[in-house]
Protein backbone atom coordinates (compact mmCIF):
# COMPACT_ATOMS: atom_id res chain seq x y z
CA UNK A 1 0.00 0.00 0.00
CA UNK A 2 1.32 3.23 -0.99
CA UNK A 3 0.68 6.61 1.34
CA UNK A 4 -0.06 9.83 -0.23
CA UNK A 5 1.26 13.01 1.74
CA UNK A 6 -0.28 15.93 1.26
CA UNK A 7 1.36 19.09 0.36
CA UNK A 8 -1.33 21.36 0.59
CA UNK A 9 0.37 22.66 3.59
CA UNK A 10 3.59 23.45 1.66
CA UNK A 11 1.67 25.28 -1.13
CA UNK A 12 -0.13 27.41 0.93
CA UNK A 13 2.73 28.52 2.93
CA UNK A 14 4.61 29.24 -0.59
CA UNK A 15 1.95 31.59 -1.56
CA UNK A 16 1.76 33.36 1.45
CA UNK A 17 5.57 34.12 1.35
CA UNK A 18 5.11 35.61 -2.49
CA UNK A 19 1.99 37.41 -1.58
CA UNK A 20 4.09 38.76 2.35
CA UNK A 21 6.83 39.67 -0.70
CA UNK A 22 4.83 41.25 -2.79
CA UNK A 23 3.09 43.24 0.02
CA UNK A 24 6.33 44.35 1.31
CA UNK A 25 7.72 45.44 -1.85
CA UNK A 26 4.47 47.09 -2.97
CA UNK A 27 5.43 49.85 -0.81
CA UNK A 28 9.21 49.94 -1.12
CA UNK A 29 10.21 53.46 -3.05
CA UNK A 30 10.43 52.89 -6.79
CA UNK A 31 14.03 52.78 -8.17
CA UNK A 32 13.91 55.98 -9.67
CA UNK A 33 11.86 59.05 -9.43
CA UNK A 34 10.22 60.96 -11.88
CA UNK A 35 12.03 63.38 -14.26
CA UNK A 36 11.36 64.68 -17.60
CA UNK A 37 10.95 61.63 -20.52
CA UNK A 38 12.35 62.19 -23.79
CA UNK A 39 8.88 61.44 -24.65
CA UNK A 40 5.84 60.37 -22.84
CA UNK A 41 4.41 58.14 -25.84
CA UNK A 42 8.02 56.28 -25.68
CA UNK A 43 10.04 56.72 -22.78
CA UNK A 44 13.88 55.53 -22.17
CA UNK A 45 12.11 53.25 -19.31
CA UNK A 46 9.07 51.98 -18.23
CA UNK A 47 6.85 54.60 -17.09
CA UNK A 48 3.85 54.07 -14.44
CA UNK A 49 1.25 56.88 -13.39
CA UNK A 50 -0.48 55.92 -10.60
CA UNK A 51 -1.09 57.05 -6.83
CA UNK A 52 -0.50 55.49 -3.30
CA UNK A 53 -4.00 55.13 -2.66
CA UNK A 54 -4.98 52.96 -5.75
CA UNK A 55 -4.98 49.21 -4.93
CA UNK A 56 -3.79 48.65 -8.65
CA UNK A 57 -1.53 51.19 -8.51
CA UNK A 58 0.35 49.03 -5.61
CA UNK A 59 -0.59 45.66 -7.08
CA UNK A 60 0.99 46.72 -10.56
CA UNK A 61 4.29 48.15 -8.46
CA UNK A 62 4.45 44.92 -6.47
CA UNK A 63 4.84 42.94 -9.86
CA UNK A 64 7.39 45.26 -10.79
CA UNK A 65 9.54 45.14 -7.52
CA UNK A 66 9.20 41.36 -7.38
CA UNK A 67 10.77 41.05 -11.20
CA UNK A 68 13.20 44.10 -10.44
CA UNK A 69 12.04 45.43 -13.20
CA UNK A 70 13.36 49.56 -13.24
CA UNK A 71 10.87 51.94 -13.54
CA UNK A 72 9.86 55.30 -13.60
CA UNK A 73 6.84 56.03 -11.03
CA UNK A 74 5.00 59.05 -11.56
CA UNK A 75 2.84 59.60 -8.15
CA UNK A 76 -0.09 61.74 -9.05
CA UNK A 77 -1.47 62.49 -5.99
CA UNK A 78 1.93 64.47 -5.83
CA UNK A 79 1.70 65.75 -9.31
CA UNK A 80 -1.70 66.05 -10.12
CA UNK A 81 -0.45 68.32 -13.30
CA UNK A 82 0.74 65.11 -15.13
CA UNK A 83 -2.75 63.06 -14.78
CA UNK A 84 -3.16 64.87 -18.56
CA UNK A 85 -0.22 63.10 -20.06
CA UNK A 86 -1.67 59.66 -19.09
CA UNK A 87 -5.04 60.62 -20.46
CA UNK A 88 -3.74 62.10 -23.91
CA UNK A 89 -2.00 58.71 -24.01
CA UNK A 90 -5.12 56.46 -23.29
CA UNK A 91 -8.27 58.78 -23.48
CA UNK A 92 -9.01 57.88 -20.24
CA UNK A 93 -8.85 58.82 -16.40
CA UNK A 94 -8.12 55.25 -15.13
CA UNK A 95 -5.41 54.78 -13.29
CA UNK A 96 -2.45 52.84 -12.89
CA UNK A 97 -1.09 53.51 -17.04
CA UNK A 98 2.02 51.74 -17.71
CA UNK A 99 4.17 53.33 -20.48
CA UNK A 100 6.56 51.07 -22.47
CA UNK A 101 9.62 51.77 -24.46
CA UNK A 102 8.39 50.54 -27.36
CA UNK A 103 5.15 53.04 -27.19
CA UNK A 104 2.84 50.19 -25.81
CA UNK A 105 0.81 51.35 -22.83
CA UNK A 106 -1.51 49.02 -19.92
CA UNK A 107 -4.23 50.66 -18.19
CA UNK A 108 -4.91 48.50 -14.93
CA UNK A 109 -3.76 45.52 -16.46
CA UNK A 110 -4.21 42.21 -14.79
CA UNK A 111 -1.16 40.60 -12.69
CA UNK A 112 -1.33 37.63 -15.84
CA UNK A 113 -1.74 40.93 -18.57
CA UNK A 114 1.35 42.49 -17.26
CA UNK A 115 4.00 39.94 -16.46
CA UNK A 116 2.95 38.67 -20.25
CA UNK A 117 3.92 42.11 -21.64
CA UNK A 118 6.77 42.38 -19.24
CA UNK A 119 7.93 38.35 -20.78
CA UNK A 120 7.52 40.05 -24.49
CA UNK A 121 9.57 43.31 -23.39
CA UNK A 122 12.75 41.18 -22.25
CA UNK A 123 12.37 42.84 -18.85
Amino acid sequence: MTRRRDHSGNSARLRRVILDDLVTDAFAAPLVTAGDAPSIARPEQLTVYGAEWCRDCRRSKAVLDVRRVRYVYVDLAAQPNRADEAEALTGQKTIPVLVFPDGEHLVEPTNAELCAKLDRAGL
